[in-house]
């Protein structure tokens, strides 16, 4: 697993990462779809097209870190 925290990344196989979730947000996660691998959380006031870039700009050496 791996987490984005501002602009650090953090990788569960170097250092142990603790998500404490909502329903609603484990709801989310467990009716991803199969081909998606990311979630984002942020704050309800937040502008979503900004969502939508750290979305879309993960690195692809990220991505490779993980089994996706």
């Amino acid at each position: 697993m791996i987490v984005k925290i501002g602009s650090t990344y953090y990788n569960s196989t170097e250092e142990p990462i603790l998500l404490i979730l909502s329903k609603e947000e484990k709801s989310h996660i467990a009716n991803m779809e199969e081909n998606k691998n990311k979630y984002l959380s942020f704050p309800s006031d937040y502008n979503i097209n900004n969502a939508k870039m750290i979305l879309e700009n993960v690195p692809e050496w990220i991505l490779k870190c993980v089994d996706c």
